[in-house]
């Protein structure tokens, strides 16, 4: 297939949807290889990504710092061909965006058995590595309960073992199992739960994701190349962004109604509706360094199987339970 010589823009009506946004390069760039370029290990052409960005309001210039910001984070590792440099994942970045797909794409939290993941963390350990443990416990859904000391309902052992490998930390965190006590009432943990993962603003940032794409379930899978492409992008990126700050509870922990269900359903069919016409605008545009781009769909159509597409209708709830979910 030819490539597109000028990146190709959105309509305006779908351009909108990103009105208000804060869009990155450097975020972009990562939704963009985890979305795309992780299912297909390639190394896509720097020229690619500025007219991957171009749509979003991203310049060659933002494109370009961000790609070198990357790869001496140990993001992506660049290669060069004749004048021209291209940008895969290094083998760490593949390990991030395999370690975030497992929460972008999982469903909800498994049935609860009432246990809980304790990680303490000795005072002496050293700054930057209590950033960065913390930091990455935080993305995994942990949250901070008391000082040094970070908790999780149903957390993913082998990733967490990673996270504190990758941090160097072994010699500084105690990992440890707990559970309540059933003569004492669930309600005050419920309560906790709410102020240690700040579920109010976890809330507003589901409804928000709702409000700014539910209009587009009925024609997900009936827009154009581009706009395809710039929807699922944005679908992706913002999730990724909420997930950020969902820590994935237990039923038995969250707020009656909680908008988190209604807005993974809705991007569990949007994603699906989506593909087809955003992967027909990729492999127009994006140049890889060996052949052509990959087809990834069978694995692509993987994700988010496991949530229920929503109905057309009725995917906000109602002012009365946005008002429960808040606490």
């Amino acid at each position: 297939m030819a490539i597109s010589p000028d990146p190709e823009q959105p309509s305006p009506r779908i351009a909108r949807l990103a009105r208000g946004l804060k869009l990155g390069a450097n975020s972009l760039l990562v939704t963009l290889y985890g979305d795309v370029v992780a299912p297909r290990p390639q190394s896509v052409w720097l020229g690619s990504l500025i007219r991957l960005a171009a749509p979003f309001g991203i310049n060659d210039r933002l494109v370009r710092t961000a790609t070198f910001r990357l790869a001496a984070d140990d993001w992506l590792a660049a290669t060069r061909i004749g004048r021209r440099s291209y940008y895969g994942l290094s083998e760490a970045g593949l390990q991030r965006v395999l370690h975030a797909g497992k929460r972008i794409y999982a469903g909800e939290a498994q049935e609860w058995d009432g246990r809980w993941t304790l990680v303490m963390v000795r005072g002496d350990v050293r700054a930057t590595v209590r950033q960065k443990l913390k930091r990455e416990l935080l993305w995994e859904g942990f949250g901070a309960i008391a000082p040094g000391v970070m908790a999780h309902p149903s957390a993913d052992l082998g990733s967490l073992r990673e996270i504190i490998q990758s941090a160097r930390a072994q010699d500084y965190v105690a990992v440890m199992e707990a559970s309540g006590l059933e003569a004492f009432s669930i309600r005050p943990l419920q309560v906790l739960m709410h102020q240690t993962f700040k579920l109010g603003d976890v809330a507003d940032a589901w409804l928000a994701l709702l409000r700014r794409l539910s209009p587009l379930v009925d024609e997900a899978a009936d827009l154009a190349p581009v706009d395809a492409f710039f929807v699922r992008t944005l679908l992706v990126h913002e999730y990724r962004r909420v997930l950020l700050r969902d820590p994935n509870l237990p039923e038995a922990l969250l707020p009656q109604d909680w908008p988190g269900r209604t807005a993974r359903g809705m991007c569990s069919g949007m994603y699906g509706a989506l593909l087809e016409a955003s992967e027909k605008y990729l492999h127009g545009v994006v140049e890889v360094a060996e052949g052509g781009l990959l087809d990834a769909r069978p694995a692509l159509r993987m994700r988010f199987t496991h949530l229920t597409s929503p109905q057309p209708a009725g995917l906000l709830p109602s002012p009365a339970a946005r008002e429960r979910g808040r606490g």
